[in-house]
């Protein structure tokens, strides 16, 4: 039974989550306080980890949160679930983009579309920030620091991303950020 609620929670989080990787968290944090199969701590040390892991962040998410509920079988039905919605969703659109480039009316929907992904984005990116800045109702300042020094590092010196993960890394691993 958990399986078949695993497939659905996902298959949601897949239909739903227009606007990439991101898009999908405000669907997984609500997932995981009705579900329990994964805390929402750990929603953000997986987001920081598949940034430097290969795979779209909702799989990893899916991988993980498949794993704690239902072992191997849940990392597959959930990487899926996922998957499957746009998957479907890809191959009708490929039938059909040359009729819906000249409809008005689809292009509307589309910009529907795109101002819904824009709002997930922004719950996303506020409940990212809660989680990276505040612990324990307190602020965190060393980490609040090492957003600004990588920041600046990104913009001012062009330091790759790569670079950028690298050291914030090690920084938070030494110092405990």
């Amino acid at each position: 039974m958990v399986i078949l609620k695993l497939f659905f929670e996902f298959l949601k989080i897949g239909a739903f989550s227009f606007g990439g990787g991101m898009a999908t968290l405000p669907y997984v944090y609500e997932m995981a306080e009705r579900t329990n199969w994964i805390k929402a701590d750990a929603i953000t040390n997986i987001l920081s980890v598949s940034q430097v892991t290969p795979g779209p962040l909702a799989c990893n998410i899916g991988t993980i949160v498949g794993m704690n509920a239902q072992g191997i079988l849940g990392a597959l039905t959930a990487n899926i679930a996922f998957i499957l919605p746009a998957a479907c969703f890809a191959g009708i659109c490929f039938k059909m983009i040359k009729k819906v480039q000249k409809n008005s009316k689809a292009n509307e929907v589309i910009e529907v579309v795109r101002a819904a992904a824009l709002s997930m984005l922004v719950v996303s990116s506020m409940t990212l920030f809660k989680s990276a800045f505040i612990v324990d109702k307190t602020f965190n300042i060393k980490a609040l620091i090492l957003a600004i020094v990588l920041y600046g590092m990104m913009r001012i010196k062009k330091t790759s991303s790569i670079k950028l993960m690298l050291i914030s890394t090690i920084i938070a691993g030494v110092c405990m950020v």
